[in-house]
């Protein structure tokens, strides 16, 4: 069904659910999940310590799923969140594509938020969305 599943995460309480969903779904079908961070920075040392700290977040985030039994493996890549996404799906093989929505009830950029939006259109992965 799918083998690899591309998580894209952005450090905040929705995480969880996003995780939950996707190492549930990795369980049913066998697959291998990449959690995937993109740290857009404007400077060199505020972007490293931003990387460290996503890597140490993402790193907590898998523990749980790795103990399952599911492989799981941590992306922190530097650069903006939608494009780089969408690389990442196009480089690691990705065969789904699991991240969030706001979750609001307004204009569809509000309801999935700017980077959703960007990623769907441009993205030729499927993607599950996960509103919190």
């Amino acid at each position: 069904m799918y083998e690899r599943v591309l998580v894209a995460l952005k450090s905040d309480p929705s995480d969880e659910q996003i995780v939950a969903h996707a190492a549930d779904l990795a369980a049913l079908a066998g697959s291998r999940l990449t959690l995937l961070h993109a740290v857009h920075s404007h400077s060199r040392d505020a972007g490293a310590f931003l990387e460290q700290e996503a890597t140490a977040y993402l790193e907590e985030m898998a523990g749980p799923i790795r103990a399952r039994g599911i492989e799981t493996e941590v992306m922190v890549v530097p650069g903006e969140p939608a494009e780089t996404i969408q690389t990442v799906a196009a480089q690691t093989g990705a065969e789904l594509l699991v991240m969030g929505t706001h979750g609001h009830h307004q204009v569809r950029h509000v309801l999935l938020g700017s980077v959703t939006e960007s990623v769907i259109r441009g993205c030729s992965v499927p993607a599950l969305l996960i509103r919190p």
